[in-house]
């Protein structure tokens, strides 16, 4: 299976609003000795449509799905980053 893999944590919370599942949270050590966090989802066309959307500006979200996603990820990186 074809993962997309995303450090950018507002497109992944948009993508997890939209229904999209995240496969998993991977860690990479940085230079500076902190780690960046990147995002796996299944890379399918639907979900290149929406990272389109997104790139582009013309996205729409549920705001309240889209806060507790964020949030969510967050918690998760910051937990995982321990």
């Amino acid at each position: 299976m074809d993962r997309y893999l995303t450090s950018d944590t507002p497109l992944a919370a948009y993508l997890i609003q939209a229904g999209f599942p995240l496969l998993e949270i991977l860690y990479e050590p940085k230079a500076n000795g902190r780690q960046q966090a990147s995002f796996a989802f299944a890379s399918t066309p639907k979900l290149q449509s929406h990272i389109d959307l997104y790139n582009s500006g013309q996205a729409t979200i549920n705001l309240a799905l889209y806060e507790h996603a964020k949030s969510t990820l967050l918690d998760r990186i910051m937990r995982g980053m321990q």
